[in-house]
């Protein structure tokens, strides 16, 4: 499922990966545009209609909006052990952002001029969390904190409904931080709808989180209109690792990206001896089967997925600067003094 190779910087495998085509088809991106198009354009009426088609949902009768009665339902099922292990990692996630406030200032001249910058947080923000093939609740917190630390008043939740309803932990995670404001839409539909708003969903300032191919494209295709965080996607990984980093770590770390699903993100592993290579394929391989993510990962893994063993860890640190990924881990103390290297 996934190789393990001697690396060099002409490798195939290597090669495939620095090529790899991250452009969306254009296929997809004329369908996208004439989604978004659509919901600018007809409101409610293309959003609830493309939900139908691609969700299953009816929302003409019980509109996007969940009902407060629903989230706290959905609150009550949130164990005492599930609230605290959120806590905890909520408390971590916003004493890192805290450092990321920016500072004012104000600069005088020598006339009694003042030059100064002053921030202030945006008015609100739709946060995207995933919900179909699996139910991102961590989503929620990763970009609900970082607002909530900036001061928006107004964060906004859109997630796909499944039988009708939006998933319980994504609803509870929500509510559990004080967000009570969620719709259930989905998709480059719902992105469209956050961007220009209609009828029933508001306007946001800015769109934040993950998503498939359809709602990259249509992050890409409203930007302007709305800020975005990124254009993320296909999502790769490069784990590099000293012979002190645990096997199983570093396989979740790989598959983590792999279970995106789509066959086009890349899992890459560095390190030094081949028995230690041995020992993450033996992890990934337990895991995809112990968690029946085999089918999900598989496609991913066999066309971009690879331990390299590397003779140094510069070497590594090289080859990753090369690759630029998405996510990239130092795993380990000799690993962590190379971090300057990375570029």
């Amino acid at each position: 499922m996934i190789e393990i190779q001697p690396f060099r910087a002409d490798h195939p495998r290597f090669l495939d990966i620095l090529a790899r085509n991250t452009t969306p088809d254009a296929r997809i991106v004329e369908a996208v545009s004439e989604i978004v198009e659509n919901v600018r354009s007809r409101g409610d009426e293309a959003l609830f209609h493309y939900m139908k088609q691609f969700d299953h949902a009816d929302l003409a009768a019980t509109g996007p909006r969940v009902p407060d009665a629903e989230i706290d339902d959905a609150l009550r099922t949130l164990t005492p052990a599930y609230r605290d292990a959120l806590d905890r990692a909520c408390a971590n996630i916003r004493r890192y952002h805290e450092h990321q406030r920016p500072a004012d200032y104000a600069i005088s001249g020598p006339h009694g001029e003042v030059l100064e910058r002053r921030h202030w947080p945006i008015a609100s923000v739709g946060v995207c969390g995933p919900g179909a093939s699996a139910p991102l609740s961590s989503t929620l917190y990763m970009n609900l904190i970082p607002a909530q630390v900036a001061g928006v008043p107004r964060p906004i939740v859109i997630s796909a409904p499944r039988n009708g309803r939006v998933d319980p932990y994504i609803l509870g995670v929500a509510a559990h931080l004080g967000v009570r404001e969620i719709y259930a839409i989905s998709g480059a539909q719902g992105v469209a709808a956050l961007a220009y708003g209609t009828e029933s969903v508001p306007k946001v300032d800015k769109i934040v989180g993950p998503g498939s191919i359809w709602v990259m494209t249509a992050k890409r295709l409203v930007y302007g209109a709305v800020g975005v965080d990124s254009l993320a996607g296909p999502s790769e990984i490069v784990v590099i690792a000293d012979e002190s980093a645990n096997p199983r770590y570093i396989a979740i770390d790989l598959l983590s990206q792999a279970e995106h699903g789509t066959g086009l993100e890349a899992s890459v592993a560095f390190v030094t001896s081949r028995e230690q290579a041995e020992a993450i394929r033996g992890e990934i391989e337990r895991l995809a089967h112990e968690h029946e993510l085999v089918a999900a990962v598989k496609p991913a893994l066999d066309r971009y997925g690879v331990i390299f063993v590397v003779d140094d860890l510069e070497t590594a640190i090289d080859a990753a600067g090369r690759m630029a990924p998405e996510h990239a881990e130092l795993v380990g103390p000799r690993v962590e003094a190379l971090a300057d290297r990375l570029h």
